[in-house]
């Protein structure tokens, strides 16, 4: 009998902790694995599979649709959850589950191809009652009820291209997905406050604990972008709960008339320590001590999580309160919003007059004036950029070391259609200190306007890991230089983060849809659209494509031509309210 080659999708699936199960009670588990296998074969069968192995907590089946893999994975997930829903949680078992789509041989009762090894390792890197595809599988699944969260390229063990993969989002599993925008560095971070351990201090002491705790607890509530839990107040008693990413473990130790109190900030995931503090003093000063610590760790938290490198450039400005004001500002601009943009210039305007032979206030007022343009935000555009060059070149007269002044330039130039000026200017960026992330940003921006895709994704990567919490113009404009590019399938990965976190952004939702064309994803394209009509019922699109300073026609030519496809633009061209 000869082989049988032919397209085919694999779906591999695997207990979660199966072996502790085992160990707790291995004749639950047996019982439990029999009954899994009864329906993991009955929902195969109905779907026109075929199982080719079970063994242990493992199984692997192959289908000749996508459609088909992935309801059946929905059936046996959902089935598994209902009937978790009357269990102990120490009983409940749960599958990942893992899909890849390529080029299978059977061979009597033997299956072979790369989408088996694909499979099992994407099923590895699913969270626990969850479900992940490959990029193969996603573009097999053209179906917009079916929502996916894209996690990135992985490098998987074994295979020796990075495989592209997605999570579906709409599972009943009471398990936290994992955020897909984190990745990206998006989301505001989430900190649980542990009780504080105080159990070697007398009474006295113990009580002064809890005030310290409190301290902490409203110095960390007044860092914008950032989420506090306190674990105190958990039904079990602490804890960090599931939705923190970190953790703080506080306490006071006593010796005498001595204390000495420590902060350790961890991050859950790696279990690894992210900064530590600690102060001995005197028990009569602890009350005094209190209020300062609270902000000397609260301080390192918003340094560490939110701002990023450079807190080291602001550092520089040796006042506390110009500092704040650069802070602020910058939480405003990052709003999204005119009124954000209007504070975000009062409180930088304020550290360019404090301290004017530093560059900080006069580039940061130059990027915001920049930016207000540029967003639409600015009543009188020509003016608002004529100020904000002039703000740009007073930061270069006082030596700017992180070379913002200079990308501002070119981005004031680039705005104004002048790109052989643009080009020129950015050609003279000089960084001194490259530890400020908004210059990598602007000029990844520029560069993508000129057309060198390639370095704008370099420079917007670079960009992205200097901030704890990056600006969402940054990935957008990495999604739109991998469509310049011809790499779709990650601009589309990419645009699809952005949107979780910013669901409004229009370019994002363009490069989107493009992209979904380009990839045969034609229904998916047309859902995407749907959301720019309800977001954006007025916005012209064709005439939004022209506005932007793009140097490359070809290209606009191309994403025209998709969107035209999508039905994002009527064919003799014209806008979405027609």
């Amino acid at each position: 009998m000869s082989d049988k080659r032919s397209e085919m999708v694999a779906l591999n699936a695997d207990v979660v902790g199966y072996s502790q199960l085992i160990a707790d009670d291995i004749e639950a588990v047996t019982a439990t694995m029999e009954e899994y296998r009864n329906l993991v074969e009955k929902e195969i069968g109905e779907n026109g599979g075929t199982l080719v192995n079970f063994v242990g907590d493992n199984f692997m089946s192959v289908f000749d649709s996508a459609m088909d893999a992935m309801r059946t994975a929905i059936a046996v997930t959902t089935e598994i959850e209902t009937r978790n829903a009357t269990r102990a949680s120490s009983g409940r078992a749960r599958f990942r589950m893992g899909m890849d789509q390529g080029l299978i041989t059977v061979s009597g009762d033997e299956y072979f191809g790369d989408a088996l090894n694909i499979s099992a390792r994407i099923q590895a890197l699913a969270r626990p009652g969850g479900i992940s595809v490959s990029g193969r599988v996603y573009q097999a699944l053209d179906e917009p009820a079916l929502r996916f969260k894209p996690t990135g390229r992985h490098r998987l063990k074994g295979i020796p291209e990075e495989v592209e993969i997605f999570e579906f989002a709409d599972l009943p599993g009471d398990e936290s997905a994992t955020s897909s925008a984190r990745s990206l560095a998006l989301e505001s971070p989430t900190v649980a406050v542990l009780p504080i351990h105080a159990e070697m201090a007398d009474e006295s002491v113990r009580a002064m604990a809890g005030i310290l705790r409190t301290d902490l607890i409203h110095r960390l509530s007044r860092v914008p972008q950032l989420n506090v839990i306190d674990a105190k107040t958990e039904p079990d008693g602490g804890g960090a709960p599931g939705a923190a990413r970190y953790m703080i473990e506080t306490g006071v130790h006593q010796a005498g008339d001595s204390v000495r109190v420590y902060a350790e900030v961890f991050d859950v995931t790696s279990m690894n320590v992210v900064k530590a503090h600690k102060r001995t003093a005197l028990v009569a000063d602890l009350f005094a001590l209190s209020e300062e610590f609270a902000d000397e760790v609260g301080r390192a938290v918003e340094v560490e999580l939110i701002v990023g490198e450079p807190a080291g450039l602001y550092a520089e400005l040796g006042d506390a309160e110009a500092i704040e004001q650069v802070y602020l500002g910058w939480y405003q601009l990052t709003a999204g919003t005119r009124e954000g943009w209007s504070r975000a210039l009062e409180h930088f305007g304020r550290v360019a007059r404090s301290h004017p032979d530093q560059p900080y206030g006069h580039v940061l007022s130059a990027f915001a004036n920049w930016m207000g343009v540029s967003s639409g935000w600015a009543r009188d555009p020509e003016a608002t950029l004529l100020k904000a060059r002039e703000q740009a070149q007073v930061g270069l007269a006082v030596g700017d070391p992180t070379g913002m002044a200079r990308t501002v330039e070119a981005a004031i130039l680039m705005s104004q259609g002048r790109g052989e000026e643009a080009l020129e200017a950015i050609e003279k960026v000089e960084i001194v200190r490259p530890t400020c992330d908004v210059t990598f940003g602007l000029e990844g921006s520029v560069r993508r306007y000129l057309g060198q895709w390639d370095k704008a994704v370099d420079l917007t990567d670079v960009a992205m890991r200097l901030t704890g919490v990056n600006k969402p113009w940054y990935p957008t404009v990495k999604a739109c230089s991998l469509f310049m590019g011809g790499r779709v399938e990650q601009a589309a990965g990419v645009a699809e983060m952005v949107l979780e976190h910013q669901p409004n952004n229009l370019e994002a939702l363009l490069v989107l849809a493009a992209a979904q064309v380009e990839l045969g994803l034609e229904r998916r394209a047309r859902a995407t659209v749907e959301l720019i009509r309800d977001r954006y019922p007025t916005v012209d699109v064709a005439e939004w494509l022209d506005g932007n300073p793009y140097r490359s026609r070809d290209m606009v030519s191309r994403w025209r031509e998709d969107l035209i496809a999508a039905g994002a633009i009527p064919s003799e061209g014209g806008d979405l309210r027609t």
